[in-house]
């Protein structure tokens, strides 16, 4: 794929990068106004950012920023480490997030693949040992979220959204497809989010 920034300048983007960008889209990244993906995880998960960083090299600015908060709320500090795409995605900001709300574009539909999903899931999900396999979804609009219910319905699993007790919808893998689900992400899961996946 062949994105451009004003006249002349293109950045060309590997399938394979694609669907890494999309999953990360799907789950903890940002794209900006001007067309940076930012990319960040919490200090714990250095290696699989770093596995980001690898995989994204080619269409990223070079090294990872240490960036380091202090919360008021609890008097805590907290570590991630953080990079950026260089600035030609100013076409996917239009229609990931329309009128400042994040939404899942129909339109890249065709860029989920069991990688993205596996990205996606690294980033946004979980799984505990009562067999709940969860995915984070309130970041998205209603609609977004039953469209992100297809796509993986699309793939054979069951899915169903619920609320918690805030109102927060996440996106549940039902139990008879939990193995289908993981049979699908675990040869694209890092190594170092094997905790991630019974």
């Amino acid at each position: 794929m062949v994105f451009t920034a004003r006249k002349n300048l293109k950045l060309y983007v590997s399938d394979r990068q694609v669907e890494i960008l999309v999953g990360c889209l799907l789950g903890d990244a940002y794209l900006t106004k001007l067309g940076k993906i930012q990319i960040e995880q919490s200090g714990k998960q250095e290696d699989y950012i770093r596995w980001k960083h690898k995989e994204l090299s080619s269409i990223s600015y070079s090294g990872l920023k240490n960036v380091v908060r202090f919360d008021k709320k609890d008097n805590r500090v907290t570590r991630s480490l953080r990079f950026w795409t260089r600035q030609y995605f100013r076409s996917w900001r239009e229609i990931f997030y329309q009128q400042g709300n994040k939404v899942f574009p129909k339109d890249l539909s065709r860029w989920i693949t069991p990688l993205s999903i596996a990205v996606w899931f690294m980033d946004d999900g979980s799984y505990n040992q009562k067999s709940n396999c969860i995915f984070c979804t309130q970041s998205f609009d209603e609609k977004s979220q039953l469209e992100l219910v297809k796509v993986l319905q699309s793939f054979g699993i069951e899915v169903s959204l619920r609320k918690d007790r805030m109102s927060r919808v996440s996106m549940r893998i039902r139990s008879k497809s939990l193995n289908k689900f993981f049979e699908l992400v675990r040869p694209y899961i890092h190594s170092s989010m094997y905790y991630k996946i019974p």
